[in-house]
């Protein structure tokens, strides 16, 4: 991975429809994490996240956002 690439693909939903289950990539690898649904849903409305979230692609994922690269 490039230095200062981040990323975030949204796997699934969990716990009841309460929290979504993420991948944050990073160049140091890949961190689980777990936002709530509501966080997802307000960062779905404000364009963070580049798919409709409604069907997973052929790797799995849900929702996933742009490739973001910290700018020296």
């Amino acid at each position: 991975m490039t230095d200062g690439f981040v990323q975030v693909d949204v796997l699934e939903e969990e716990k009841d429809g309460q929290f979504m289950k993420c991948n944050l990539y990073t160049p140091a690898g890949v961190v689980k994490i777990y936002m709530s649904s509501a966080d997802y849903k307000a960062l779905m409305r404000g364009g963070f996240f580049i798919r409709d979230g409604k069907r997973k692609d052929s790797s799995g994922v849900l929702n996933t956002t742009e490739a973001y690269y910290h700018k020296d």
